[in-house]
């Protein structure tokens, strides 16, 4: 029996659709940062939920508070940074719940298909000397299990 998670339709005018607004977000969100290298990113202090209430609290203190701030302390930038990261919170959340369900759903139709195709392949062997050409099939999809030989490690 075929496995069947998904059956589903993506209309081209969808695809091209969703496609198009995922490249205008991209337009519209210039200032993301697609350069940082992963030895860049590993020195970053990522703050994490844990944190959130901690720069809240620093946000407002800095408001109440401005003379305790040394001259050098860039208040706008802080602000700037501040709203930024309270505006792609939510954003966040959206893109990550939306990737999740894609890569949820893509695997799952590729679960679906590998099963199908893995039937289709049964059947392929079942009739290989029965169907001209069949034969040829066979030994193409057959490549895709075939076992590399591990050489032997020699005894020293």
């Amino acid at each position: 029996m075929t496995q069947n998670l998904i059956s589903a339709l993506l209309p081209e005018e969808v695809s091209s659709m969703v496609k198009q607004n995922l490249l205008d977000a991209k337009t519209n969100l210039f200032f993301l940062l697609s350069t940082l290298q992963s030895e860049d990113v590993s020195t970053l202090f990522k703050p994490g939920n844990t944190y959130l209430p901690f720069i809240e609290k620093a946000h407002q203190t800095m408001l109440d508070h401005p003379e305790i701030l040394p001259q050098v302390f860039n208040k706008e930038a802080f602000s700037l940074d501040f709203t930024l990261l309270n505006e792609l919170r939510p954003i966040l959340t959206q893109i990550n719940e939306l990737a999740e369900s894609i890569q949820k759903t893509f695997m799952a139709v590729g679960s679906d298909t590998l099963v199908a195709s893995l039937e289709v392949y049964s059947a392929v062997k079942q009739n290989k000397d029965k169907v001209p050409g069949l034969a040829y099939t066979a030994d193409e999809m057959a490549v895709f299990f075939k076992k590399s030989r591990q050489k032997a490690i020699p005894v020293v």
